[in-house]
């Protein structure tokens, strides 16, 4: 089993996984990666500092089988439905 952290876009609900536990990935690291992927919903300045530190707060910790299976190197669409 394997420790990760998820962010969730609050805009799109895209998601991005980092292995490690919550207080293991460095929180500039998270933000940085929620920056860069909101920046693409052509917000305003002010809404894309807004966004991603809604995503990095709602950052969650799970445990999985397969740290593979998960969206790691990128932002992956929520499938429908979910």
């Amino acid at each position: 089993m394997v420790r990760v952290t998820v962010l969730t876009c609050p805009v799109c609900g895209a998601e991005r996984a980092f292995e490690g536990g919550r207080a293991a990935v460095p929180k500039p690291t998270l933000l940085a990666a929620a920056g860069a992927h909101v920046q693409q919903h052509a917000l305003d300045a002010s809404a894309i500092g807004l966004r991603k530190r809604v995503a990095v707060a709602r950052a969650e910790e799970r445990v999985v089988a397969d740290a593979t299976a998960l969206p790691v190197d990128d932002w992956t669409p929520r499938a429908r439905g979910t």
